[in-house]
């Protein structure tokens, strides 16, 4: 019986990571896909349409699920809500406004804390303490993005100059990281698919109200590659993605999972080299080495805590 347990869990955790590796390769994607719609589409109006067309995609593959799980009481409506507004609204809209008054590089490297600040969040708020390793593991894996973002110069990284409005970016990061930990703690009553629904229902429902007046107040420029564009943004990146994230924070733990983000900036970069054409040169591989080993620190099974009973209560 212990020995079948031991089975169920590592194909558990195997599944964890695959759909996590899944949901990377897709953020990945989505930078890339979000840098040949820019000025296409109004940037709130742009994330109220992916939510929509995310929705299309998740009701119809979660209705049995919604059909079978319990009726979600006022106070799990309360906290669906809250994950919509923290990892759907205000993460889009925040993100946004960074990228229009910061600069790329800035805003790439308050980003890649995310995993840092969820295992500091999760060791303050829920007495849930990382082991040496996956500390280590996490400022590998970020030092070898930061490399990456300032292409291997230690000069152009003394040059960062931080500004006010990089302080949007911080919130945006703890609302995410805050995002992944309680995604986590309603998926104990709900399952990943559910979860996913209400949150990207919120999350849009939000989003409506000032989408709709960008739609008629600010300028489109709509073609048949937007439209395109707009399809994986929303039905694959945030239909599918929030998903596949979600059910990976069910298997894994939030902790683990968010070193997975990590990994949407490399994915982000091979597919700008495979479909934009764009150079790799030394420094890429030096952070991708640091990141993958990073990571593999922070999975490997002496790093492993309990994450999933404390944040049952949530």
């Amino acid at each position: 019986m212990i020995e079948r347990f031991n089975i169920q869990t590592k194909d558990l955790k195997i599944g964890g990571y695959i759909v996590l590796l899944l949901s990377s390769l897709l953020y990945g994607g989505n930078i890339v896909a979000g840098r040949l719609i820019a000025g296409d589409i109004p940037p709130v109006a742009l994330a109220a349409l992916r939510g929509l067309f995310g929705l299309l995609i998740l009701f119809p593959l979660a209705r049995r699920s919604l059909r079978q799980s319990p009726t979600p009481s006022r106070q799990d409506l309360y906290r669906f809500a809250l994950l919509g507004f923290l990892g759907i609204t205000f993460a889009y809209s925040t993100f946004l406004w960074s990228i229009q008054y910061s600069s790329a590089t800035n805003v790439s490297i308050i980003f890649t804390t995310i995993p840092a600040i969820t295992i500091t969040l999760l060791a303050l708020g829920w007495g849930i303490i990382p082991s040496k390793l996956r500390v280590i593991g996490i400022v590998l894996s970020f030092s070898g993005l930061l490399v990456i973002i300032t292409q291997g110069s230690f000069t152009r990284l003394l040059s960062l100059n931080l500004s006010p409005s990089d302080l949007v970016m911080l919130l945006n990061v703890l609302a995410v990281s805050l995002f992944t930990i309680l995604g986590q703690g309603v998926m104990a009553k709900f399952p990943p698919i559910v979860t996913s629904v209400y949150s990207l229902l919120f999350g849009t429902l939000f989003l409506l109200p000032y989408g709709i007046w960008e739609m008629f107040h600010k300028s489109w420029h709509f073609t048949g590659t937007s439209m395109l564009v707009l399809l994986y943004m929303g039905c694959i990146v945030t239909g599918i993605a929030i998903l596949l994230n979600f059910e990976g924070i069910s298997r894994l733990g939030s902790g683990k999972a968010a070193i997975f983000g990590n990994l949407a900036p490399v994915f982000s970069i091979l597919l700008a080299y495979i479909f934009l054409g764009e150079r790799l040169s030394l420094y890429h591989w030096v952070g991708f080495t640091l990141v993958l080993i990073g990571i593999g620190l922070c999975l490997w099974p002496w790093s492993t805590n309990q994450e999933n009973n404390p944040l049952a209560s949530l």
